[in-house]
């Protein structure tokens, strides 16, 4: 069984509230009344189209919306701990069952203490990902997913967004678009995944699928370390 490799926000785990609230504050600190005043994390895929890097240069330039998605990270890193769940309930007991064969990676935009926090917070230490990068390793995303692919034979990359999608195909890997992350449906058809899944369970039964595992797996208890 080759290798699975996912995104984090949005797939794995659910931070769009957290993600609203952040962009918000972020506006206001930055006093960037050019951006959209999103009423709540429904209005997020208005934002979250296209790549990250360019996703708000309709309303402010390249360098400032750079400026922008670095303070939202850090927002958002910081308000990681009020966050209910590490992983998506749903996804637990898929992510132990990987875990136990082929093994999978996460590659996200998100800072790595954050991500590994969170993950431990459901997971047992068994059940983590063989391999973590984030924004804080370097290289493009495309260039990490390459590199799975080439080292560990990763042969499929989830996200939940157009550029995630564009990223999977650059690599070379199957490309797996979830519907209820961050972008619209419109954003990610039109990044053409070779797969859409519309909700979490959908994902487990897909991964299920992948490693030959018909019943979804009990989620284990949390070891609790990070």
């Amino acid at each position: 069984m080759p290798m699975l490799v996912f995104d984090f926000d949005g797939v794995l785990h659910d931070s769009r509230e957290r993600a609203w609230r952040c962009y918000q504050q972020a506006r206001t600190e930055m006093e960037l009344r050019s951006l959209p005043d999103l009423a709540g994390p429904g209005d997020l895929p208005l934002v979250y189209q296209g790549a990250l890097s360019a996703s708000l240069t309709r309303w402010v330039d390249f360098e400032v919306a750079e400026r922008f998605w670095k303070r939202h990270a850090e927002l958002t890193a910081q308000a990681a701990a009020s966050a209910e769940h590490g992983v998506v309930p749903e996804l637990v007991g898929s992510l132990a069952t990987l875990a136990a064969g082929p093994g999978y990676a996460v590659v996200t935009g998100s800072h790595h203490t954050t991500v590994h926090a969170l993950l431990a917070r459901d997971l047992t230490k068994e059940a983590m990902p063989r391999i973590l990068l984030s924004r804080d390793e370097p290289g493009s995303k495309t260039d990490k997913l390459r590199e799975l692919r080439i080292r560990y034979g990763a042969s499929a990359y989830v996200g939940d967004t157009g550029s995630d999608v564009r990223h999977a195909h650059a690599a070379e890997l199957t490309a797996i678009a979830v519907a209820y992350g961050y972008a619209s449906r419109e954003d990610l058809t039109a990044a053409v995944p070779h797969l859409l899944l519309e909700t979490p369970a959908d994902l487990a039964a897909w991964c299920r699928a992948h490693t030959g595992d018909p019943d979804p797996a009990p989620a284990p208890a949390s070891s609790g370390t990070a």
